[in-house]
């Protein structure tokens, strides 16, 4: 097992025990504990973990028709291919669409000033090779 797909069985668990523990679903907490399990399992700094996660929320979740089943499973794969482009690995890079990468593009751009130049070089190298920049 890669640590993707450990991070997306986790991923797993933790919806489950709070559907397990709480009467009603509530997806905007669900989310806010997935994008810290997000943080803590990243290997980037937070700020830019952070903002990938909350993209994939903004961009997966929180335009979903059907909230109770979020994150479905084909989301959840899509925040480890997230997790896996900040761990510079290509596991599971071609869930992720082309405007993906130019919006993933974007929030590296934004935060590369912080960034250490080993995981910016990573990422950037990661883009350009998807034609994101």
């Amino acid at each position: 097992m890669t640590n993707i797909q450990k991070f997306r069985t986790d991923i797993q668990k933790l919806i489950k025990h709070y559907r397990a523990e709480h009467s009603k679903y509530n997806i905007e907490e669900v989310s806010n504990q997935i994008i810290s399990f997000f943080e803590r399992e990243s290997t980037c700094p937070r700020t830019l973990s952070g903002a990938v996660a909350q993209y994939w929320k903004e961009e997966f979740i929180d335009t979903s028709a059907d909230p109770e089943n979020e994150p479905s499973m084909d989301n959840i794969n899509i925040l480890g291919a997230l997790l896996s482009f900040l761990e510079a690995t290509d596991e599971d890079e071609d869930l992720l669409s082309d405007k993906n990468w130019k919006d993933l593009a974007e929030l590296v751009t934004y935060e590369a000033e912080d960034l250490p130049i080993d995981i910016l070089q990573a990422l950037m190298s990661t883009l350009v090779r998807k034609s994101a920049i």
